[in-house]
């Protein structure tokens, strides 16, 4: 019976993969260029934030500070490609990160048109 289903799987695999290597990928969107903020490429603005979420095993042991993040802020607005620049701890860091995909920017601007931009972010966990 197994060797049946592993007949199957690979006989599958060698039908489909020359399939997909013929697919026409003109339909697929150009990733947008990225610019840094300066030189006629205006900053992005925050529009919503939500605060992280302090994780409780991380708050009971005191743990506080400032996670640095960099990411894209796409010209819609929204966050991408995060990635972690200065770390806390992972549960610390994937908090910050799982707040920052929620914010919402107004886009950046050369020439009054809309552009990505690559730009850090402070995420701050601090016990009051």
């Amino acid at each position: 019976m197994k060797q049946h289903r592993l007949l199957a799987l690979a006989l599958a695999c060698s039908i489909l993969a020359p399939i997909a290597l013929c697919q026409d990928d003109s339909t697929k969107a150009a990733p947008e260029p990225i610019s840094r903020v300066g030189g006629g490429v205006k900053a992005p603005s925050v529009t919503y934030s939500p605060d992280p979420e302090f994780p409780e095993k991380e708050r009971k042991a005191g743990h506080q500070g400032t996670v640095l993040l960099g990411l894209v802020v796409h010209s819609d607005g929204l966050p991408g490609d995060i990635k972690v620049l200065r770390t806390l701890s992972p549960q610390l860091d994937k908090a910050a990160i799982d707040a920052v995909k929620k914010w919402r920017f107004s886009h950046a601007t050369r020439d009054d048109k809309p552009v990505a931009v690559l730009i850090n972010v402070e995420v701050n966990f601090h016990l009051y």
